[in-house]
C-alpha cells in the first residue's frame, strides 16, 4: 500500500470552491501583465484588458487546464536518468541560494567551484533525481556569462536531467542557454514530447505577472520547453493572513501563467509550484519551515494533483536553521514527509539547503539524501504477499525464543532499510571510531566524492562545442 496522496486537508466541495474562487480572481478582480505582447494574445483570446490589468474568463482557464499534460518526460545527457514528470517523487535541490557553509562554520560567497561541488553530489546521491539548475549563484563569473557558465559547469558534474538556471533576466541570455541545450543533446528544434530543460517563472503576488515573466514563458513555451510557475506568496505579507486566501490567491496567479503558456503553445507542459510561505510578523520574516507553511504546501499538492490533475510540485524539505543542527533535521524531515504524504510529485529546495534558501551546504546535501530515503521506503509502506500473511514460524515457536536462525530471517534479513550516514552501531563501536558525528560523518563523505569525481562527463566534442559558443558570446557581449 503506497502512502502518497493518504493525507488530505480538502474535502472534494472545498477543492471546488478553492478552484472557483481562484477563477473568480481573476475573472472580477483580474491581474497586471507587463508585456504587451502577452495582453495582445490574451485578448484576442477573449480576455477583458484595462491597461495592463487582463481578466481571463473562467472558460478559458478551464480549456487550457485541459491541454496541459498530467505526466512527461525529461530527458538527461545520460538516459539511464531520464525521468517521468508526474509520477512518483522526484527531487530537484537547492537553487538560488546566496551564501555556501564551509564545514568549518564559515559562511561566505560562493564560487563557481561551489556550484560544481554541489553538482557533482547530486550526481552522487542516490535520491536525487534532477541536477540542480542554479544550486548557488557565483560571484567569480561576469554577470553577462553567468547563466552560461552555469549551464556548461551543471552538464561537467552531473549527467542527470539539467534545468536552466534562474537568472537569466533577458531574452537574449534565455535563447543562449538554449543553445547550449541544443549543443549537448544534438538537435535545434525540440518536437512534441522531447523536453530535456524547463523554465521556472515566479508572478510577483499580489497579481502582477512581470514582463520577466513573460517573457520566460514566451521563449520556453516557444521552444516547446515546460514552464515551471512559482506563485510564492506570504500569508500577512504579500497576501491576506488567512491560510486559505493564500492559497487561493496562489493558485489564482499560477493560472493566469497556465493560460499564457498555453495559448503562446498549445499542449506545452506545464508545472505549479506551492511555494507560499508563513509570514512571521514577529520578526518581520517569511518561514518556509513553519508547520503553517506546510499546511498550505500539502494544501496547494491536493489542488495540483487531485484536482487538476497536474503534476504537483512544492519547495518542501527546507529549515530555516542556520547550522546542520537539530533543528534542521526536524524541520527538514516535517516539511518533506508531510509533502510527501500529500502525493507531491516534484520538489524544489529539498537538498542542501539551510536559513530560509539563503545558504547551502554541501554536508547538508550529503545528510538531506538520506533524509529523502528514509521517507521514499516509508512512503511505499507495508508490503504484503501470501508469504509475508504465513503463520508458520509464529505457529511453531516456543515461548522465550529467539528467531535469529529462522529461514524467513536468513533469507529475509537484507531487505530492509539501511542508513548511508547515521550510525547505528554500539556506543562502543561508535567511541573506537572517534565519536563522529553525523555531521562529521558527511564531511568524511564529501570530501571522498569529490575526490573521485572525474573532471567533466561531457565528452570532449561536447565540452568544445559548448566551450566555443559561450567564447563567442562573450567576445560579442
Amino acid at each position: 500500500m503506497n502512502l502518497s496522496g493518504q493525507l488530505q486537508t480538502l474535502t472534494k466541495d472545498e477543492m471546488q470552491r478553492v478552484h472557483d474562487s481562484a477563477c473568480r480572481l481573476l475573472e472580477e478582480k483580474g491581474i497586471v501583465f507587463q508585456a504587451e505582447d502577452a495582453r495582445e494574445l490574451m485578448k484576442q483570446h477573449g480576455c477583458k484588458i484595462d491597461g495592463e490589468n487582463v481578466r481571463i474568463p473562467k472558460a478559458l482557464v478551464e480549456q487550457c487546464l485541459k491541454q496541459c499534460p498530467s505526466t512527461f518526460p525529461l530527458e538527461a545527457l545520460d538516459h539511464k536518468y531520464d525521468v517521468t514528470v508526474g509520477e512518483d517523487i522526484l527531487i530537484h535541490p537547492a537553487g538560488g541560494e546566496v551564501f555556501v557553509l564551509d564545514h568549518d562554520g564559515t559562511r561566505r560567497a560562493p564560487t563557481l567551484k561551489d556550484c560544481g561541488d554541489l553538482q557533482t553530489l547530486y550526481q552522487y546521491c542516490e535520491n536525487v533525481n534532477i541536477g540542480g539548475f542554479q544550486p548557488l549563484s557565483p560571484t567569480d563569473v561576469p554577470e553577462r556569462m553567468k547563466g552560461l557558465y552555469l549551464t556548461l559547469n551543471a552538464m561537467q558534474k552531473c549527467s542527470k536531467p539539467i534545468l536552466s538556471p534562474m537568472e537569466l533576466e533577458t531574452i537574449e541570455k534565455k535563447e543562449e542557454v538554449l543553445k547550449l541545450f541544443n549543443i549537448a543533446f544534438g538537435q535545434e528544434n525540440y518536437t512534441d514530447h522531447h523536453y530535456v530543460t524547463w523554465h521556472a517563472v515566479c508572478p510577483n503576488s499580489p497579481y502582477l505577472v512581470s514582463q520577466f515573466v513573460c517573457d520566460g514563458i514566451k521563449v520556453y513555451a516557444g521552444h516547446n520547453q515546460p514552464i515551471i510557475i512559482v506563485s510564492a506568496p506570504m500569508t500577512g505579507i504579500t497576501s491576506p493572513a488567512f491560510l486559505i486566501s493564500t492559497v487561493i490567491l496562489s493558485i489564482a496567479e499560477m493560472l493566469s501563467c497556465l493560460v499564457y503558456a498555453q495559448l503562446v503553445r498549445p499542449g506545452v507542459p506545464v508545472v505549479m509550484s506551492a511555494s507560499l510561505t508563513y509570514g512571521n510578523l514577529r520578526y518581520a520574516t517569511w518561514e518556509c519551515a513553519s508547520p503553517d507553511t506546510a499546511i498550505m504546501l500539502s494544501t496547494s499538492i491536493q489542488m495540483f494533483k487531485h484536482f487538476y490533475h497536474l503534476p504537483a510540485r512544492a519547495q518542501t524539505g527546507v529549515t530555516s536553521s542556520k547550522i546542520c543542527d537539530y533543528q534542521a533535521g526536524m524541520e527538514t524531515m516535517q516539511s518533506f514527509l508531510m509533502s510527501a504524504l500529500s502525493g507531491v510529485n516534484l520538489t524544489s529546495q529539498t537538498v542542501s539547503s539551510l536559513a530560509g534558501l539563503l545558504i547551502s551546504s554541501l554536508e547538508k546535501t550529503i545528510l538531506d539524501d538520506e533524509l529523502i530515503g528514509r521517507v521514499r521506503w516509508m512512503m511505499k509502506g507495508i508490503y504484503l504477499d501470501e508469504d509475508q500473511w504465513d503463520l508458520t514460524e509464529l505457529l511453531e515457536a516456543q515461548p522465550g525464543q529467539d528467531f535469529l536462525i529462522a529461514d524467513n530471517t536468513l533469507e529475509h534479513m537484507h531487505d530492509y532499510w539501511q542508513p548511508t550516514v547515521s550510525d547505528w552501531r554500539t556506543i562502543e563501536a561508535w567511541e573506537a571510531d572517534g565519536c563522529k558525528d553525523v555531521e562529521e560523518a558527511a564531511h568524511q563523505k564529501v570530501t571522498e566524492i569529490l575526490a573521485q569525481a572525474p573532471e567533466s562527463l561531457l565528452d570532449s566534442e561536447q565540452e568544445k562545442a559548448m566551450t566555443d559558443y559561450i567564447r563567442c558570446v562573450g567576445k560579442h557581449a
